[in-house]
């Protein structure tokens, strides 16, 4: 078990502290139960659906959905991916987290934002950002590395740079994990003492030692979370499979029950549903054992002695782990970025770059356009509403459910993470029975996106909360129980400090997932209640793509000053002592 750093105990073991009286009690009961009314009667509805179809059995129902060549090639694809994004995803982005956070290889607080840079584009358009680079036809990359080759001898194959492609379709969900994955581990560093490196470097480990050895076990937590992250996200993930994936004839689940949902006739709505179940009792399951495996291995947590951000000094490695930061930028945020803004200024899209025919033609027209305007004020607002309102849940619950302990607190952690369990596909279509019609009506409307956005990133803003919470530990509310603090004055003044960059990073993520979302809203936005991920959809399946590329850049600088912002604001401060 790894190093506790806390307050002398008097040899007395470690204990949880119980949170005391009848009021943390209520509010958790309150609040689990306002929850329970969003996540549970749309998952109600559909397993109600799955199990008591409207026609025929269900053992039918069963046999027909488990029986399908489709499903079993889109799991194996699924699976495929999942693996594959987090064993690339979460070394990758706790190693940048390390580098920024524990050693001199940061560049203050620009460090810090570069490795999330890929959270400033949805999905979505970070995906039609590659196709414009990496298209075989006519791709600003692409194409001209062809003729390069050419030029010298060498025939290249230009389907093999295709982004529409197994190795693309792994890249580009790579590049979406590895930034959600630093978030949650750089908050993690932060709040770590630096003493367990220094001490591990005195004994004669080397840097990439002491990294594998001490660093990353040091945080095991926030790693568990993120691999739990990244595999629930990439079997969720809907925008980037359905755009690239279907080119390339790459099926996945996600894709699967959109095609049930939209293409079947008529809507396969009971099969969904069953692979929804399906999905649900699997991810459960997952997140149990990562708990079950998380509180047997132990993590080093937060102490009463105050840290210091001491790095560790890299040498002559300094400048290439920056350059590798970089480098990682440049390839997966700066390329996709800057291939957007030239497609956007462009009257329509041509691998040939003429300044002359570039103008802001296209973003004068999305801005007299009714519709556009709409759809960026609602997922704006959207996006601020759920990630603020998901965040302060699920650090409220956190907190009170590790006060409370036992049974009470694994009854909590599975009711918020089970809607991570259903496709928001197919959550999406629970909430439209549930709310979109009699006697709430509310299909059409705003407030049935926010309500299904609440729920199915409740689980992301949760294991966020969870491990942030996990790596404080209880040394620190002890002894502010001790000193005569209530638990209220011990949450404001002890624990939220602490737990603040675990929850701006939770925040900054949801925030960047809401404003381009296309899952839920490909069910439940429409011309009446438009989104950036409804628009998004529109524009390219017209194949105006130049608008498409306008929208995509605009709320591109939208989610970069508002992510950036928020990752600022809730980075770690330390004061020296006098």
């Amino acid at each position: 078990m790894a190093a506790t750093l806390s307050l002398p105990t008097s040899g007395r073991a470690e204990r949880r502290p119980r949170a005391g009286g009848r009021l943390p009690v209520l509010l958790a009961l309150a609040l689990t139960a306002a929850t329970a009314v969003v996540v549970f009667y749309p998952m109600l509805a559909i397993g109600l659906r799955a199990l008591f179809p409207a026609e025929g059995s269900s053992l039918e129902l069963w046999r027909q959905t488990l029986a399908s060549r489709d499903l079993h090639v889109a799991v194996r694809n699924t699976a495929i991916l999942a693996v594959a994004t987090t064993a690339i995803s979460v070394p990758l982005g706790t190693f940048f987290a390390w580098l920024i956070e524990r050693t001199d290889a940061h560049w203050g607080a620009l460090s810090r934002l570069l490795p999330v840079v890929p959270l400033l584009l949805p999905p979505v358009a970070m995906a039609i950002g590659w196709l414009f680079l990496a298209d075989p036809r006519a791709g600003f990359l692409a194409k001209p590395l062809v003729a390069g080759f050419a030029a010298i001898g060498i025939e290249l194959d230009p389907s093999s740079l295709a982004i529409q492609s197994w190795p693309g379709l792994v890249f580009l969900y790579v590049l979406w994990a590895v930034p959600h994955v630093y978030v949650v581990a750089a908050a993690a560093f932060g709040n770590i003492d630096p003493s367990l490196e220094e001490a591990a470097r005195m004994c004669g480990k080397g840097r990439l030692r002491c990294f594998w050895e001490v660093a990353v076990p040091s945080i095991r937590h926030a790693v568990g979370a993120s691999v739990l992250l990244c595999v629930i996200s990439s079997i969720g993930l809907y925008s980037i499979a359905a755009l690239m994936g279907t080119a390339a004839r790459i099926d996945v689940l996600s894709v699967h029950i959109y095609r049930l949902l939209n293409f079947a006739y008529p809507p396969r709505i009971g099969q969904a549903v069953v692979i929804g179940l399906l999905l649900m009792l699997f991810i459960g399951s997952l997140w149990l054992l990562q708990r079950k495996l998380a509180s047997r291995a132990g993590a080093a947590t937060v102490g009463g002695m105050g840290v210091r951000p001491n790095r560790v000094a890299l040498g002559g490695w300094r400048w290439p782990a920056r350059l590798l930061i970089v480098g990682y930028v440049v390839l997966t945020s700066v390329l996709p970025l800057l291939a957007l803004f030239i497609v956007a200024l462009q009257p329509f899209w041509r691998p040939v770059i003429d300044p002359g025919m570039l103008s802001l033609a296209n973003f004068r027209e999305m801005a007299e356009a009714s519709m556009p305007r709409m759809a960026i004020a609602n997922s704006t607002l959207l996006a601020l509403a759920t990630s603020t309102g998901v965040v302060m849940v699920a650090g409220i619950l956190a907190i009170l459910a590790s006060g409370l302990g036992g049974a009470l607190e694994k009854a909590m952690g599975v009711a918020t993470k089970l809607p991570s369990a259903v496709p928001h596909i197919v959550f999406a279509v629970g909430v439209l029975i549930a709310f979109g019609f009699a006697p709430l009506h509310l299909q059409g409307g705003w407030l049935i996106l926010l309500l299904a956005y609440l729920a199915v990133y409740l689980p992301t803003a949760t294991i966020t909360a969870e491990s942030a919470v996990r790596q404080v530990g209880s040394q620190l509310v002890e002894a502010s129980r001790v000193f005569g603090a209530s638990p209220a004055r011990t949450f404001w003044r002890v624990q939220l400090p602490l737990i603040l960059p675990g929850l701006a990073a939770g925040w900054a993520s949801i925030f960047a997932l809401v404003l381009g979302e296309l899952n839920a809203a490909a069910i439940l936005s429409g011309p009446r209640n438009p989104t950036i991920g409804y628009m998004i959809l529109t524009l390219f399946d017209n194949g105006t793509y130049s608008q498409l590329a306008a929208i995509g850049s605009l709320i591109g600088v939208v989610s970069a000053i508002t992510v950036s912002f928020v990752l600022l604001l809730g980075r770690p401060r330390y004061h020296a002592s006098s």
